[in-house]
Protein backbone atom coordinates (compact mmCIF):
# COMPACT_ATOMS: atom_id res chain seq x y z
CA UNK A 1 0.00 0.00 0.00
CA UNK A 2 1.33 3.42 -0.90
CA UNK A 3 1.75 6.30 1.51
CA UNK A 4 -1.53 8.09 2.21
CA UNK A 5 -1.31 11.82 2.90
CA UNK A 6 -4.98 11.80 3.90
CA UNK A 7 -4.35 9.23 6.61
CA UNK A 8 -1.30 11.16 7.80
CA UNK A 9 -3.28 14.40 7.90
CA UNK A 10 -6.01 12.70 9.91
CA UNK A 11 -3.42 11.44 12.36
CA UNK A 12 -1.90 14.87 12.79
CA UNK A 13 -5.31 16.38 13.60
CA UNK A 14 -5.85 14.15 16.61
CA UNK A 15 -6.00 16.25 19.81
CA UNK A 16 -2.97 14.81 21.56
CA UNK A 17 -0.20 16.65 23.39
CA UNK A 18 2.91 14.54 23.87
CA UNK A 19 6.44 14.95 25.21
CA UNK A 20 9.28 12.70 26.23
CA UNK A 21 9.34 12.20 29.96
CA UNK A 22 5.64 12.93 30.40
CA UNK A 23 3.22 10.37 31.88
CA UNK A 24 -0.43 9.53 31.66
CA UNK A 25 -3.05 10.05 34.35
CA UNK A 26 -4.35 6.54 33.51
CA UNK A 27 -7.98 7.51 32.97
CA UNK A 28 -8.61 6.19 29.47
CA UNK A 29 -6.73 2.90 29.43
CA UNK A 30 -4.30 1.44 26.93
CA UNK A 31 -5.12 1.49 23.23
CA UNK A 32 -3.06 -0.52 20.73
CA UNK A 33 -3.08 -0.73 16.93
CA UNK A 34 -0.95 -2.69 14.48
CA UNK A 35 -0.05 -2.74 10.80
CA UNK A 36 2.35 -4.38 8.38
CA UNK A 37 3.41 -3.07 4.94
CA UNK A 38 5.30 -4.95 2.23
CA UNK A 39 8.74 -3.62 1.28
CA UNK A 40 9.98 -6.70 -0.61
CA UNK A 41 12.24 -5.48 -3.43
CA UNK A 42 10.95 -6.05 -6.94
CA UNK A 43 12.26 -9.32 -8.43
CA UNK A 44 15.61 -9.21 -10.17
CA UNK A 45 14.98 -10.79 -13.60
CA UNK A 46 18.52 -12.17 -13.53
CA UNK A 47 18.06 -13.63 -10.06
CA UNK A 48 14.45 -14.70 -9.70
CA UNK A 49 13.25 -15.72 -6.23
CA UNK A 50 12.16 -19.21 -5.31
CA UNK A 51 8.89 -17.62 -4.18
CA UNK A 52 8.15 -20.65 -2.01
CA UNK A 53 8.85 -19.50 1.55
CA UNK A 54 7.25 -16.96 3.85
CA UNK A 55 10.64 -15.48 4.78
CA UNK A 56 11.23 -14.32 1.19
CA UNK A 57 8.92 -11.35 1.89
CA UNK A 58 10.15 -8.26 3.76
CA UNK A 59 8.00 -5.85 5.77
CA UNK A 60 7.91 -2.77 7.93
CA UNK A 61 5.77 -3.49 10.99
CA UNK A 62 4.31 -1.07 13.50
CA UNK A 63 2.74 -1.36 16.93
CA UNK A 64 1.23 1.97 18.01
CA UNK A 65 0.04 2.40 21.58
CA UNK A 66 -1.36 5.23 23.67
CA UNK A 67 -2.86 5.96 27.05
CA UNK A 68 -4.66 9.26 27.54
CA UNK A 69 -2.24 11.95 26.39
CA UNK A 70 0.88 9.93 25.54
CA UNK A 71 1.47 7.90 22.39
CA UNK A 72 4.35 5.64 21.38
CA UNK A 73 5.31 3.24 18.62
CA UNK A 74 7.51 0.26 17.91
CA UNK A 75 8.50 0.27 14.22
CA UNK A 76 10.58 -2.58 12.85
CA UNK A 77 12.18 -2.89 9.42
CA UNK A 78 13.18 -6.18 7.83
CA UNK A 79 16.47 -4.93 6.48
CA UNK A 80 20.10 -5.94 6.91
CA UNK A 81 21.35 -2.47 7.66
CA UNK A 82 20.22 1.13 7.33
CA UNK A 83 22.40 4.18 7.55
CA UNK A 84 22.22 6.46 10.56
CA UNK A 85 20.58 9.25 8.58
CA UNK A 86 17.83 6.91 7.35
CA UNK A 87 17.18 5.84 10.95
CA UNK A 88 16.91 9.44 12.03
CA UNK A 89 14.61 10.38 9.15
CA UNK A 90 12.27 7.45 9.75
CA UNK A 91 12.17 8.21 13.47
CA UNK A 92 11.37 11.88 12.82
CA UNK A 93 8.67 11.22 10.21
CA UNK A 94 6.88 8.65 12.36
CA UNK A 95 7.06 10.90 15.43
CA UNK A 96 5.54 13.75 13.42
CA UNK A 97 2.83 11.50 11.98
CA UNK A 98 1.86 10.30 15.45
CA UNK A 99 2.25 13.72 17.06
CA UNK A 100 4.68 12.40 19.63
CA UNK A 101 8.34 12.81 20.56
CA UNK A 102 11.33 11.13 18.93
CA UNK A 103 12.02 9.23 22.15
CA UNK A 104 8.56 7.64 22.10
CA UNK A 105 9.24 6.03 18.71
CA UNK A 106 11.59 3.04 18.49
CA UNK A 107 12.75 2.31 14.94
CA UNK A 108 14.70 -0.95 14.79
CA UNK A 109 15.87 -3.54 12.25
CA UNK A 110 15.95 -7.33 12.24
CA UNK A 111 19.50 -7.18 10.80
CA UNK A 112 18.90 -10.17 8.50
CA UNK A 113 21.94 -10.19 6.21
CA UNK A 114 20.09 -11.05 2.99
CA UNK A 115 17.15 -8.72 3.61
CA UNK A 116 17.66 -6.64 0.49
CA UNK A 117 17.69 -6.78 -3.31
CA UNK A 118 18.57 -10.09 -4.96
CA UNK A 119 21.88 -10.66 -6.68
CA UNK A 120 23.99 -8.29 -4.56
CA UNK A 121 26.64 -9.00 -1.93
CA UNK A 122 26.95 -5.75 0.04
CA UNK A 123 24.29 -5.72 2.75
CA UNK A 124 25.44 -2.30 3.93
CA UNK A 125 24.22 -0.64 0.74
CA UNK A 126 20.59 -1.76 0.92
CA UNK A 127 19.01 1.20 2.69
CA UNK A 128 16.20 2.85 0.74
CA UNK A 129 16.96 0.77 -2.37
CA UNK A 130 15.29 -2.21 -0.72
CA UNK A 131 11.93 -0.53 -0.09
CA UNK A 132 9.18 -1.64 -2.48
CA UNK A 133 6.60 0.95 -3.63
CA UNK A 134 8.05 3.69 -1.42
CA UNK A 135 10.52 6.42 -2.25
CA UNK A 136 12.11 6.03 1.16
CA UNK A 137 12.09 3.80 4.20
CA UNK A 138 10.77 6.74 6.22
CA UNK A 139 7.56 6.87 4.17
CA UNK A 140 7.10 3.11 4.49
CA UNK A 141 7.49 3.48 8.26
CA UNK A 142 4.98 6.34 8.30
CA UNK A 143 2.48 4.30 6.30
CA UNK A 144 2.75 1.38 8.74
CA UNK A 145 2.46 3.64 11.78
CA UNK A 146 -0.47 5.59 10.32
CA UNK A 147 -2.36 2.41 9.47
CA UNK A 148 -1.69 1.11 12.99
CA UNK A 149 -3.00 4.37 14.43
CA UNK A 150 -6.25 3.79 12.59
CA UNK A 151 -6.60 0.34 14.18
CA UNK A 152 -6.44 1.35 17.85
CA UNK A 153 -8.47 -0.82 20.21
CA UNK A 154 -8.67 -1.29 23.99
CA UNK A 155 -5.76 -3.45 25.10
CA UNK A 156 -3.52 -4.62 27.89
CA UNK A 157 0.18 -5.42 27.94
CA UNK A 158 2.18 -8.14 29.69
CA UNK A 159 5.84 -9.14 29.84
CA UNK A 160 7.52 -12.48 30.24
CA UNK A 161 10.82 -14.19 29.46
CA UNK A 162 12.08 -17.60 28.43
CA UNK A 163 15.14 -19.16 26.84
CA UNK A 164 16.19 -20.37 23.41
CA UNK A 165 19.37 -22.36 22.82
CA UNK A 166 19.85 -21.55 19.14
CA UNK A 167 22.67 -19.01 19.58
CA UNK A 168 26.40 -19.26 20.27
CA UNK A 169 29.34 -16.93 20.78
CA UNK A 170 30.99 -16.43 17.40
CA UNK A 171 34.54 -15.35 18.35
CA UNK A 172 36.95 -18.28 18.55
CA UNK A 173 40.61 -19.23 18.13
CA UNK A 174 41.32 -21.16 14.96
CA UNK A 175 42.77 -24.52 16.06
CA UNK A 176 45.08 -24.60 13.01
CA UNK A 177 46.46 -21.04 13.07
CA UNK A 178 45.93 -20.07 16.71
CA UNK A 179 44.44 -16.78 15.51
CA UNK A 180 41.05 -15.27 16.17
CA UNK A 181 38.34 -16.02 13.66
CA UNK A 182 34.56 -16.29 13.32
CA UNK A 183 33.44 -19.74 14.43
CA UNK A 184 31.25 -21.33 17.08
CA UNK A 185 32.77 -20.81 20.54
CA UNK A 186 30.82 -23.12 22.81
CA UNK A 187 32.50 -21.73 25.93
CA UNK A 188 32.20 -18.04 25.03
CA UNK A 189 29.66 -15.65 26.59
CA UNK A 190 26.14 -15.79 25.15
CA UNK A 191 22.75 -14.73 26.51
CA UNK A 192 19.92 -17.20 25.79
CA UNK A 193 17.14 -14.98 27.21
CA UNK A 194 14.06 -14.39 25.05
CA UNK A 195 12.16 -11.27 26.16
CA UNK A 196 8.56 -10.82 25.02
CA UNK A 197 5.92 -8.11 25.32
CA UNK A 198 2.39 -9.41 24.66
CA UNK A 199 -0.56 -7.19 23.74
CA UNK A 200 -4.07 -8.60 24.17
CA UNK A 201 -7.57 -7.18 23.84
CA UNK A 202 -8.59 -5.60 27.14
CA UNK A 203 -11.91 -7.38 27.45
CA UNK A 204 -11.76 -10.38 25.11
CA UNK A 205 -8.08 -11.40 25.53
CA UNK A 206 -7.82 -11.59 21.75
CA UNK A 207 -4.16 -11.52 20.62
CA UNK A 208 -3.13 -8.21 19.06
CA UNK A 209 0.67 -8.10 18.90
CA UNK A 210 3.98 -9.28 20.32
CA UNK A 211 7.40 -7.65 20.57
CA UNK A 212 10.38 -9.96 21.03
CA UNK A 213 14.10 -9.41 21.60
CA UNK A 214 16.75 -12.13 21.34
CA UNK A 215 20.45 -11.96 20.55
CA UNK A 216 21.45 -13.83 17.38
CA UNK A 217 22.76 -12.56 14.06
CA UNK A 218 20.58 -13.66 11.11
CA UNK A 219 23.54 -14.58 8.90
CA UNK A 220 22.83 -18.06 7.58
CA UNK A 221 21.56 -16.55 4.33
CA UNK A 222 24.44 -14.06 4.02
CA UNK A 223 25.89 -14.03 0.48
CA UNK A 224 23.17 -16.35 -0.79
CA UNK A 225 22.16 -13.59 -3.19
CA UNK A 226 18.47 -14.23 -2.51
CA UNK A 227 16.05 -11.84 -0.85
CA UNK A 228 15.14 -13.30 2.52
CA UNK A 229 14.45 -12.03 6.01
CA UNK A 230 16.25 -15.14 7.34
CA UNK A 231 14.95 -16.85 10.48
CA UNK A 232 13.43 -13.67 12.06
CA UNK A 233 11.11 -13.30 9.06
CA UNK A 234 10.10 -16.96 9.28
CA UNK A 235 9.54 -16.54 13.03
CA UNK A 236 7.38 -13.44 12.70
CA UNK A 237 5.23 -14.86 9.93
CA UNK A 238 4.76 -18.13 11.83
CA UNK A 239 3.55 -16.25 14.90
CA UNK A 240 1.34 -13.93 12.86
CA UNK A 241 -0.41 -16.68 10.94
CA UNK A 242 -0.76 -18.78 14.09
CA UNK A 243 -2.23 -16.06 16.30
CA UNK A 244 -4.91 -14.74 13.94
CA UNK A 245 -6.83 -16.46 11.14
CA UNK A 246 -7.34 -13.11 9.37
CA UNK A 247 -3.63 -12.24 9.62
CA UNK A 248 -4.15 -9.05 11.62
CA UNK A 249 -1.75 -10.00 14.42
CA UNK A 250 1.67 -8.31 14.20
CA UNK A 251 4.82 -9.90 15.61
CA UNK A 252 7.98 -7.79 15.81
CA UNK A 253 11.50 -9.09 16.38
CA UNK A 254 14.47 -6.91 17.34
CA UNK A 255 18.01 -7.80 18.32
CA UNK A 256 19.19 -8.04 21.91
CA UNK A 257 22.97 -8.06 22.63
CA UNK A 258 24.22 -9.78 19.47
CA UNK A 259 27.53 -8.21 18.43
CA UNK A 260 29.43 -11.40 19.29
CA UNK A 261 26.64 -13.95 18.70
CA UNK A 262 25.75 -16.13 15.72
CA UNK A 263 23.35 -19.04 15.14
CA UNK A 264 24.60 -22.30 16.62
CA UNK A 265 23.43 -24.28 13.57
CA UNK A 266 24.99 -23.12 10.30
CA UNK A 267 25.47 -26.28 8.24
CA UNK A 268 22.93 -25.45 5.53
CA UNK A 269 24.31 -21.94 5.17
CA UNK A 270 27.93 -23.03 4.83
CA UNK A 271 27.05 -25.76 2.34
CA UNK A 272 25.05 -23.28 0.29
CA UNK A 273 28.05 -20.94 0.16
CA UNK A 274 30.31 -23.86 -0.72
CA UNK A 275 28.17 -24.47 -3.79
CA UNK A 276 29.20 -20.97 -4.94
CA UNK A 277 32.87 -21.06 -3.94
CA UNK A 278 33.48 -24.64 -5.16
CA UNK A 279 34.60 -25.82 -1.73
CA UNK A 280 34.04 -29.62 -1.53
CA UNK A 281 30.71 -30.43 0.13
CA UNK A 282 30.67 -33.53 2.30
CA UNK A 283 27.38 -32.96 4.07
CA UNK A 284 29.16 -32.07 7.30
CA UNK A 285 29.12 -28.55 8.71
CA UNK A 286 31.93 -26.39 7.36
CA UNK A 287 33.74 -23.55 9.13
CA UNK A 288 31.99 -20.40 7.92
CA UNK A 289 35.01 -18.15 7.40
CA UNK A 290 36.84 -20.59 5.13
CA UNK A 291 33.79 -20.89 2.87
CA UNK A 292 32.65 -17.27 3.08
CA UNK A 293 35.94 -15.52 2.37
CA UNK A 294 36.33 -16.43 -1.34
CA UNK A 295 32.81 -15.19 -2.10
CA UNK A 296 32.87 -12.17 0.23
CA UNK A 297 36.24 -10.91 -0.98
CA UNK A 298 35.62 -11.54 -4.67
CA UNK A 299 38.11 -14.35 -5.22
CA UNK A 300 35.24 -16.48 -6.55
CA UNK A 301 32.69 -15.06 -9.01
CA UNK A 302 29.38 -14.36 -7.31
CA UNK A 303 26.84 -16.65 -8.95
CA UNK A 304 23.45 -18.11 -8.12
CA UNK A 305 23.81 -21.03 -5.68
CA UNK A 306 22.81 -24.54 -6.60
CA UNK A 307 19.00 -24.79 -6.21
CA UNK A 308 19.35 -27.95 -4.13
CA UNK A 309 21.44 -26.20 -1.49
CA UNK A 310 19.48 -22.93 -1.46
CA UNK A 311 16.29 -24.92 -0.83
CA UNK A 312 18.01 -26.81 1.98
CA UNK A 313 19.05 -23.48 3.50
CA UNK A 314 15.60 -21.96 3.13
CA UNK A 315 13.98 -25.00 4.73
CA UNK A 316 16.40 -24.66 7.65
CA UNK A 317 15.57 -20.95 8.01
CA UNK A 318 11.87 -21.80 8.00
CA UNK A 319 12.38 -24.55 10.60
CA UNK A 320 14.44 -22.33 12.87
CA UNK A 321 11.86 -19.55 12.58
CA UNK A 322 9.05 -21.95 13.42
CA UNK A 323 10.85 -23.21 16.52
CA UNK A 324 11.67 -19.67 17.69
CA UNK A 325 8.07 -18.70 17.02
CA UNK A 326 6.82 -21.59 19.11
CA UNK A 327 9.07 -20.53 21.99
CA UNK A 328 7.74 -16.97 21.76
CA UNK A 329 4.12 -18.18 21.72
CA UNK A 330 4.82 -20.42 24.71
CA UNK A 331 6.21 -17.39 26.57
CA UNK A 332 3.12 -15.41 25.56
CA UNK A 333 0.85 -18.23 26.75
CA UNK A 334 2.56 -18.25 30.14
CA UNK A 335 2.28 -14.48 30.62
CA UNK A 336 -0.12 -13.81 33.47
CA UNK A 337 0.54 -10.26 34.67
CA UNK A 338 -1.14 -7.69 32.40
CA UNK A 339 -1.66 -3.93 32.71
CA UNK A 340 -4.59 -2.28 30.92
CA UNK A 341 -3.62 1.28 31.86
CA UNK A 342 0.19 1.51 31.96
CA UNK A 343 2.14 4.68 32.51
CA UNK A 344 3.93 5.61 29.28
CA UNK A 345 7.25 7.46 29.42
CA UNK A 346 10.29 7.89 27.18
CA UNK A 347 13.67 9.59 27.04
CA UNK A 348 16.66 9.51 24.71
CA UNK A 349 20.30 10.56 25.02
CA UNK A 350 23.64 10.42 23.23
CA UNK A 351 26.79 9.19 24.96
CA UNK A 352 30.25 9.88 23.61
CA UNK A 353 33.59 8.08 23.99
CA UNK A 354 37.06 8.46 22.44
CA UNK A 355 37.23 7.12 18.90
CA UNK A 356 39.86 5.82 16.55
CA UNK A 357 40.43 5.66 12.79
CA UNK A 358 41.73 2.47 11.24
CA UNK A 359 44.71 2.64 8.88
CA UNK A 360 44.84 -0.99 7.68
CA UNK A 361 42.25 -3.38 6.27
CA UNK A 362 43.02 -6.87 7.58
CA UNK A 363 39.90 -8.93 8.24
CA UNK A 364 40.98 -10.62 11.48
CA UNK A 365 43.70 -12.55 13.25
CA UNK A 366 46.24 -9.70 13.28
CA UNK A 367 46.71 -6.49 15.22
CA UNK A 368 45.04 -3.43 13.69
CA UNK A 369 46.77 -0.12 12.98
CA UNK A 370 44.96 3.03 14.14
CA UNK A 371 45.20 6.72 14.74
CA UNK A 372 43.03 8.99 16.87
CA UNK A 373 39.62 9.51 15.34
CA UNK A 374 36.45 11.49 16.02
CA UNK A 375 34.43 10.78 19.12
CA UNK A 376 32.39 7.59 19.12
CA UNK A 377 28.73 8.52 19.69
CA UNK A 378 25.97 6.12 20.71
CA UNK A 379 22.24 6.76 20.94
CA UNK A 380 20.66 5.40 24.13
CA UNK A 381 17.03 5.44 25.20
CA UNK A 382 14.40 4.12 27.56
CA UNK A 383 10.68 3.57 27.11
CA UNK A 384 8.58 2.90 30.18
CA UNK A 385 5.38 0.92 29.74
CA UNK A 386 3.89 0.30 33.16
CA UNK A 387 6.26 -1.88 35.16
CA UNK A 388 8.29 -2.74 32.05
CA UNK A 389 11.10 -0.58 30.72
CA UNK A 390 12.69 -1.06 27.31
CA UNK A 391 16.30 0.14 27.26
CA UNK A 392 17.75 0.79 23.81
CA UNK A 393 21.19 1.13 22.23
CA UNK A 394 21.96 2.42 18.74
CA UNK A 395 24.67 -0.11 17.99
CA UNK A 396 25.67 -3.78 18.21
CA UNK A 397 26.69 -4.38 21.80
CA UNK A 398 28.53 -7.49 22.94
CA UNK A 399 26.98 -9.99 25.35
CA UNK A 400 28.82 -8.83 28.47
CA UNK A 401 27.54 -5.28 27.97
CA UNK A 402 24.01 -6.63 27.73
CA UNK A 403 24.51 -8.53 30.97
CA UNK A 404 25.91 -5.43 32.66
CA UNK A 405 22.87 -3.38 31.59
CA UNK A 406 20.52 -6.07 32.87
CA UNK A 407 22.35 -6.43 36.18
CA UNK A 408 22.51 -2.70 36.90
CA UNK A 409 18.90 -1.96 35.92
CA UNK A 410 17.37 -5.08 37.52
CA UNK A 411 17.51 -3.57 40.99
CA UNK A 412 15.56 -0.58 39.73
CA UNK A 413 12.98 -2.24 37.46
CA UNK A 414 12.91 -6.03 37.49
CA UNK A 415 11.24 -6.08 34.05
CA UNK A 416 13.97 -4.68 31.80
CA UNK A 417 13.96 -5.48 28.09
CA UNK A 418 17.00 -4.74 25.89
CA UNK A 419 16.65 -3.72 22.25
CA UNK A 420 19.65 -2.79 20.08
CA UNK A 421 20.15 -1.16 16.67
CA UNK A 422 17.45 1.39 17.53
CA UNK A 423 17.01 5.01 16.33
CA UNK A 424 20.47 5.20 14.81
CA UNK A 425 23.63 3.23 14.27
CA UNK A 426 26.59 5.48 13.64
CA UNK A 427 28.66 3.36 15.97
CA UNK A 428 28.51 -0.20 14.66
CA UNK A 429 30.07 -2.83 16.92
CA UNK A 430 30.51 -2.03 20.61
CA UNK A 431 32.81 -4.62 22.23
CA UNK A 432 33.11 -4.96 25.98
CA UNK A 433 36.52 -4.16 27.44
CA UNK A 434 37.47 -7.84 27.91
CA UNK A 435 36.94 -8.53 24.20
CA UNK A 436 39.33 -5.87 22.88
CA UNK A 437 42.27 -8.29 22.92
CA UNK A 438 40.41 -10.54 20.48
CA UNK A 439 41.56 -9.75 16.95
CA UNK A 440 38.15 -10.47 15.43
CA UNK A 441 36.64 -8.49 12.56
CA UNK A 442 34.17 -6.77 14.92
CA UNK A 443 36.92 -5.60 17.29
CA UNK A 444 39.29 -4.60 14.49
CA UNK A 445 36.52 -2.76 12.68
CA UNK A 446 35.03 -0.77 15.54
CA UNK A 447 35.70 2.97 15.63
CA UNK A 448 35.66 2.82 19.43
CA UNK A 449 38.91 3.31 21.31
CA UNK A 450 39.68 0.26 23.54
CA UNK A 451 38.69 0.61 27.18
CA UNK A 452 35.67 0.67 29.43
CA UNK A 453 34.18 4.00 28.36
CA UNK A 454 31.42 2.67 26.12
CA UNK A 455 30.10 -0.08 28.38
CA UNK A 456 30.21 2.17 31.45
CA UNK A 457 28.76 5.23 29.70
CA UNK A 458 25.97 3.27 27.97
CA UNK A 459 25.05 1.47 31.17
CA UNK A 460 25.15 4.64 33.27
CA UNK A 461 22.99 6.47 30.73
CA UNK A 462 20.38 3.72 30.76
CA UNK A 463 20.45 3.41 34.56
CA UNK A 464 19.90 7.17 34.84
CA UNK A 465 16.90 7.06 32.51
CA UNK A 466 15.40 4.06 34.29
CA UNK A 467 15.80 5.95 37.57
CA UNK A 468 14.02 8.92 36.03
CA UNK A 469 11.15 6.71 34.97
CA UNK A 470 11.02 4.98 38.33
CA UNK A 471 10.70 8.37 40.01
CA UNK A 472 7.56 9.10 37.96
CA UNK A 473 5.96 5.90 39.29
CA UNK A 474 6.60 6.74 42.94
Amino acid sequence: MKFSFLSLAAALLLPVTLAAGSTTDNTTGLLVGTARVDITPYPNPHWLPLDEFAHEKLHVRAIVYENNDVRGAFVNCELAFIQDGIYKTANKLVAEALNTSLANVLVSITHAHSAGPAGVTNANQYGNAAVRNYSSLGLAAVEAATLALGNLKPAKVGYNTGEAFFNVNRDALDPLTGRWTQAANLSGPVDRAVQVLTFLGRDDNAPIASYTSYGMHPVNSYLSGFTTGDWPAAMMRWIETSMSVNDTFVAIFSQQASGDVNPLLRRAGTNNLASISSVPITGFELVQECVEEPVRDGYTPFVRPDDHYIRQLFRELEAQGVMMGEIVMQIMSQTTDFDDSPTIWAAQETVSCPGRKRLDSAREGVAGVYTTGPNFNVTTGAVGLGDVVLVTVGGEIFTRIGWRIKNETAGLMHKTMIVTMVNGQPSGYIPDSLSFDQETFQVLGTSLMPGTCAEISITNSLVSMVNQYKATLA
